[in-house]
């Protein structure tokens, strides 16, 4: 044949996996959002060649794995590519044969072996709970369980072992604060935040829907002018608008939404946490975010500001299903296992908030921190 063997689109090191990963990574991002969010045919074939080699070679592992969770678990068109996520499990766990991931490791973070051993363990319980063969299901499940009992071994997190009982236990912020409450779900009435977003969603739902309502779209060209990029949602499935985000406002936004603003700026526990970060979200009919956690020391809130359909979109925190009802504020630890879904006809909006975990005493949040039995503060 005359046609030349593929190459690898980006710089190879033949000894660290952690320099193929960024490579790979950047590469492939770039293609994935100046395509709307999804990549071609033509580079997911060459994702395609990437996962076969790395499965030969462990040192491309680690990139495979995240170039195919970020950037290749959906197709244009909405389609899971579930051979994908099974590779990117399966290349997680490759991974930790190409770098220094024992639990006596001295290089436990240098390495992000937390990272390798997160992605494997939340990506095989995931296909354990979703797949229809019984006995694949189960094998998914077995070799998540059986990471987590390498993780228990590793002497700095010997305090949390006994609370993780399976991967979806598992949260950054409990390492952060191991003397503190941890909830993967916290009771909304007991959070000042979470009282403040209901007591005010009348007024953040009027100003939402006069930007709605605007014969201009309104909502669109915001999010054109500001455009966020998001790669765990379904193609064109999770719209994002932003308000306020490290401080940077959205001063257009602000302007349409100033009642809004000024009551997110009333907020120490917002206004004043370097993790701050409040935003619009449409979430489309049909979509669907892959599991994912996010980085601590934060917590997280969604106002469901406009919620048509009642019981038709949730989200799955840990091991607790909740619905988005309209009104009402879900505070959780963002920093556990999550994932959303959306199955009703109508789109919904939702305020989605990053605040400061009570127990980051790096910011003057005003929030107490709870002891470990405590379910509010």
């Amino acid at each position: 044949s005359s046609r030349t063997s593929p190459v690898l689109p980006f710089q190879y090191s033949p000894d660290v996996d952690l320099i193929n990963q960024g490579e790979a990574v950047r590469h492939y991002e770039e293609r994935f959002y100046n395509n709307g969010g999804a990549l071609v045919d033509e580079d997911l074939a060459q994702v395609n060649y990437l996962k076969e080699r790395a499965f030969k070679e462990p040192v491309l592992a680690l990139a495979a794995a995240q170039v195919l969770y970020m950037f290749a678990w959906f197709r244009k068109s909405g389609e899971m590519v579930r051979e994908n996520v099974v590779a990117a499990a399966q290349l997680f766990d490759l991974s930790l044969q190409a770098s220094d991931c024992g639990p006596e490791s001295q290089v436990w973070y240098d390495y992000a072996c937390d990272i390798r051993y997160m992605h494997a363990m939340l990506l095989y319980t995931w296909l354990g709970e979703t797949e229809r063969d019984a006995q694949l299901g189960r094998a998914f499940a077995t070799r998540s369980a059986q990471l987590l009992d390498v993780v228990k071994q590793v002497p700095r997190y010997a305090a949390f072992k006994d609370r993780w009982k399976s991967a979806v236990h598992i949260s950054f912020n409990a390492m952060k604060f191991p003397d503190a409450a941890s909830h993967a779900v916290w009771e909304t009435s007991k959070v000042g935040v979470g009282r403040w977003l209901e007591e005010n969603h009348h007024i953040f739902r009027a100003e939402l829907q006069a930007i709605l309502d605007d014969p201009r779209d309104l909502y669109t060209q915001l999010r054109r002018i500001d455009d966020s990029r998001e790669h765990l949602a379904t193609p064109g499935g999770w719209e994002t608008v932003r308000i306020v985000r490290y401080h940077q406002w959205f001063d257009l936004f602000c302007e349409m939404a100033p009642q809004t603003c000024e009551l997110i700026r009333s907020r120490p526990e917002i206004a004043n946490c370097n993790f701050m970060n409040v935003n619009y979200v449409k979430l489309n009919p049909g979509t669907h975010l892959k599991p994912h956690f996010g980085n601590g020391p934060r917590l997280s809130a969604h106002l469901s500001v406009l919620a048509p359909e009642p019981l038709r979109a949730g989200m799955t925190v840990s091991d607790t299903r909740l619905m988005w009802v309209e009104g009402k504020a879900i505070v959780f630890d963002d920093t556990f296992p999550h994932s959303v879904s959306h199955w009703g006809k109508l789109p919904r909006y939702v305020m989605l908030v990053w605040f400061c975990h009570p127990c980051d005493d790096s910011n003057e949040h005003g929030q107490s921190c709870p002891g470990p039995l405590d379910d509010g503060f």
